[in-house]
């Protein structure tokens, strides 16, 4: 029995492909949301041949195949000092492992408790490799949003109590967190798309099957029905800021007009 370790981990923001794919001589054609690595490319980093595979993710995550932990530093480093800069945070905290047993017979299980199984081959690798990166870039778009909601919620407490003024500069600060992380988060629309490359109906459904396992869409929604939660905070501060305006403006209005019997008086 053969086993497959992947290691995935959230590295940057983003991640240059086309830079990277230049170095390995890759064609723009064939890849959009990420380019693998194979053994021959791995053995220029790690300097000796191994049956080793890495996808580098647009978004920012790194899925490595058959990789010891030294093996990850030598090429985050690498990556580091040709490419890019990394976020070590990140790195340490959003991570996913997973482990596939190829049987004897040529058959694997996505999962060990899974009652199904499929005939292997390295489109299942892919497959797995594709998920990981989604949920572990899923997991910090969870934590962040997390955080700006619970500055969100500070803000409406500020909003129902009218205390706007006294606090703007908090508010202007929650309110830019808002706005900034549903700009950044507007790529993760497609996250939980298929790749158009797992076509055929065995990709499909090892697709879905995977992807339900770590339950993608579910917290894709809760996502969505979040994002939709700080679109009504930033909205209903802009109203609210709106309805201000109009107010000075009315105050600004009847002061006039009762300044203008006034002016008549005066000599």
């Amino acid at each position: 029995m053969e086993r497959i370790i992947f290691n995935t981990y959230k590295v940057a923001s983003k991640l240059p492909l086309t830079q990277i794919a230049s170095f390995s001589n890759l064609k723009s054609e064939g890849w959009k949301e990420y380019i693998k690595l194979n053994k021959t490319d791995i053995e220029k980093i790690l300097k000796y041949s191994s049956e080793k595979l890495v996808y580098m993710y647009k978004y920012g995550c790194i899925t490595f195949v058959g990789f010891s932990q030294d093996e990850i530093n030598v090429f985050l480093e690498y990556l580091r000092n040709s490419f890019t800069d990394l976020d070590n945070k990140s790195i340490a905290i959003y991570n996913e492992s997973h482990e596939i047993d190829i049987s004897n017979d040529g058959y694997i299980k996505l999962w060990s408790e899974s009652e199904e199984q499929f005939k292997y081959n390295e489109t299942i690798i892919d497959i797995v490799a594709n998920i990981l990166a989604k949920s572990t870039e899923l997991n910090k778009i969870e934590a962040e949003l997390k955080v700006v909601l619970d500055e969100a919620d500070v803000f409406i407490g500020y909003l129902k109590k009218g205390k706007l003024r006294a606090n703007a500069k908090k508010v202007v600060s929650t309110i830019g967190e808002c706005i900034r992380f549903k700009y950044n988060t507007i790529e993760s629309v497609r996250l939980i798309d298929r790749p158009p490359e797992f076509n055929t109906i065995r990709a499909k459904k090892i697709f879905d099957i995977f992807s339900d396992y770590y339950e993608l869409t579910e917290r894709y929604d809760v996502l969505s029905n979040r994002i939709n939660i700080l679109d009504s905070v930033t909205e209903e501060y802009f109203s609210f800021r709106s309805n201000q305006s109009e107010r000075r403006l009315i105050l600004f209005e009847v002061f006039l007009l009762l300044l203008f019997p006034l002016i008549r008086l005066l000599p």
